[in-house]
């Protein structure tokens, strides 16, 4: 069985406040790998997210609101 390697908002969207709560980038990820994600492809997400998360955040609205 293959591993999730595409990311849906509302998990973009779970990384994102997890990382403005404060939690560490490799927890987010392990809890990531046990739901079914390829292990660097939930490396590569948390690590894009946390490299600016709030930007990213803004990103993620932006695009949430271009949809409507």
């Amino acid at each position: 069985m293959g591993r999730f390697t595409q990311i849906t908002p509302e998990w973009q969207e779970w990384i994102i406040e997890n990382l403005q709560r404060g939690c560490q980038a490799q927890s987010i990820v392990e809890i990531m790998i046990d739901k079914g994600f390829d292990p660097m492809f939930a490396n590569a997400v948390v690590f894009h997210f946390s490299t600016s998360p709030t930007q990213r955040y803004a990103e993620a609205e932006k695009g949430a609101s271009d949809a409507n």
